[in-house]
C-alpha cells in the first residue's frame, strides 16, 4: 500500500508540473499570476490568446491521453492479450474512417462524428474477433490481423479525399478549439467513469475461465461490455486528435509496473498517467525545433515502436514463439 501511495504521490506531482509546464511554454509566456487570473476570467492581451489557443490543446491532450490509455488497459483485460492497443490492431484508424464519412457526406452531423468514429471502432473490432476467435485470440494472431485493418482502413482514408487529412495522425493537437475540446470532453467523461467502475470485472477477467464460471460470474457478457467501453474511449479520442498509437500499448505496462496488477487500483493511475505522457508529448513536440512543432504522435510512435519490439520478445517466448 506504501508503494502505492508513493506512486500516486509522485503521479500527481508529475502532472501538475508538466500540465504548468506546457501552459506557460510556447511562443507566448505566461507568469503563474497570469494564469490564475486567466482561469477567473481576467483575460486580456496575451493571457486571451493563450486561453483560446493553447487552453483547449492542454484540455484535449488530458482527455485524449486518459481515454486511449483506459482503452488500452480495458482491451488488455479483456481479450488477455498483453500487446493490444486500439492504435496498433485498426480501432483507431476504423474509427477516423468513420469520422471521415461525416466530414465528406454529413458534415451538418460534425458534433455526432464521435458516434460515427465510435460505429467504425466497433466495426473493426468485430471483424478482428472473427478472424481471430477460431485461435483463441492468439495475442500473435491478434496483431498481426490488426496491423492488417490499420492498413486497409488507413488506405480508404487517404483516397477517400483530400478533406480527411485534417483527421489523420499528421494534424496532432494542433489548430484545435474550444469547441473540440467540448466536444472530446462531454463524449469522453462518460466513458471514462464506466471504465473507472469497471475495476472489479477487469480483475475477474483476470482469472482463469474455469474459476471465473465456477463462481458463477457471466464472463461474455462482462467481457463484451469492457470491450464496447474500450473502443468507445478510444474512437471518441480519435474523432478529435487522430490515430494516436502506443499510449494504450505503454501506459498500461508502466502502471502495473509500478501500482500493480490490481485494476481498482490500477485503472485510476492509468488515468493520470496516460494524461501526463500525451500532455507531456505534445508539450516537447512544441518547444524542440520552434516555431515548427513534432506531433504528439510521432513522439509516441519514437517511444512506442522499441517498446512494442521489447514486449513482442517477451511475450513471444511465454507462447511459444
Amino acid at each position: 500500500m506504501k508503494k502505492i501511495l508513493i506512486a500516486y504521490s509522485v503521479m500527481v506531482v508529475v502532472f501538475l508540473v508538466v500540465l504548468y509546464e506546457s501552459v506557460v511554454l510556447g511562443s507566448l509566456q505566461l507568469n503563474f499570476g497570469e494564469i490564475i487570473k486567466g482561469v477567473f476570467g481576467d483575460r486580456s492581451g496575451a493571457t486571451a490568446v493563450v486561453f483560446d489557443l493553447r487552453f483547449p490543446r492542454v484540455l484535449i491532450a488530458i482527455f485524449a491521453g486518459a481515454s486511449l490509455a483506459l482503452a488500452g488497459a480495458l482491451l488488455q483485460a479483456a481479450i488477455k492479450n498483453p500487446l493490444a492497443d486500439p492504435g496498433i490492431i485498426g480501432i483507431t484508424s476504423a474509427a477516423m474512417l468513420g469520422n471521415v464519412v461525416v466530414i465528406n457526406f454529413l458534415p451538418h452531423l460534425f458534433f455526432y462524428s464521435p458516434i460515427f468514429a465510435f460505429a467504425g471502432g466497433v466495426i473493426a473490432f468485430v471483424i478482428l474477433y472473427a478472424v481471430t476467435k477460431k485461435y483463441d485470440m492468439s495475442p500473435v494472431f491478434v496483431l498481426l490481423v490488426g496491423i492488417a485493418l490499420n492498413a486497409v482502413f488507413t488506405a480508404i482514408i487517404k483516397v477517400s479525399g483530400v478533406t480527411a487529412i485534417h483527421f489523420t495522425e499528421s494534424t496532432g493537437l494542433s489548430m484545435k478549439t474550444w469547441e473540440d475540446a467540448n466536444l472530446l470532453m462531454g463524449f469522453s467523461i462518460f466513458g471514462i467513469i464506466a471504465a473507472l467502475l469497471l475495476g472489479p470485472v477487469c480483475n475477474m477477467l483476470g482469472l482463469s475461465e474455469k474459476t471465473i464460471r465456477s463462481v458463477g460470474f457471466p464472463v461474455g457478457k462482462a467481457r463484451w461490455v469492457v470491450i464496447i467501453i474500450s473502443v468507445y474511449l478510444a474512437s471518441v479520442s480519435t474523432a478529435i486528435v487522430g490515430s494516436i498509437a502506443f499510449i494504450g500499448l505503454l501506459v498500461p505496462h508502466i502502471a502495473r509496473m509500478l501500482v500493480g496488477s490490481n485494476y481498482k487500483v490500477l485503472l485510476p493511475f492509468t488515468v493520470l498517467l496516460g494524461a501526463t505522457m500525451l500532455l507531456a508529448a505534445d508539450t516537447i513536440g512544441r518547444m524542440i525545433v520552434p516555431p515548427f512543432e513534432i506531433t504528439a504522435s510521432i513522439i509516441m510512435s519514437l517511444i512506442g515502436g522499441p517498446f512494442l519490439i521489447i514486449l513482442i520478445r517477451k511475450f513471444g517466448k511465454i507462447y511459444g514463439h
